[in-house]
């Protein structure tokens, strides 16, 4: 599929999945106090599950992608549980690293 038809189909998580959303956003204020406007989470609708792409960082510019079913999602699996943990712990090594090259007085912004 081209990345424009891709575009297309993919929609805000909020929208998709309301629930699935919460539970990402909570885990991420849970574990590393990132707050629901510091990601943007979309996802991509298929008949067996979602693809799911969180963006972090400074103007968003890192993110983590991965697919999961229905049930997957419904259970919510170890796998769904890896994959929000790992990457919030990403946004918030990103998330340091942007607020430390922000305050570095020689950086160029």
């Amino acid at each position: 599929m081209n990345e424009d038809k891709q575009h297309r189909r993919r929609k805000s998580l909020r929208v998709i999945s309301p629930d699935l959303y919460w539970y990402i956003t909570g885990k991420f204020e849970e574990l590393h106090n990132v707050h629901t406007y510091d990601i943007q989470a979309d996802a991509i609708k298929e008949e067996t599950g979602l693809h799911i792409r969180l963006k972090f960082g400074d103007q968003f510019a890192h993110q983590e992608e991965q697919f999961f079913t229905f049930e997957a999602i419904e259970e919510q699996s170890t796998e769904l549980e890896g994959f929000v943990k790992s990457t919030a712990d990403k946004c918030q090594e990103v998330m340091v690293a942007d607020y430390f090259k922000m305050m570095n007085p020689k950086s160029k912004v």
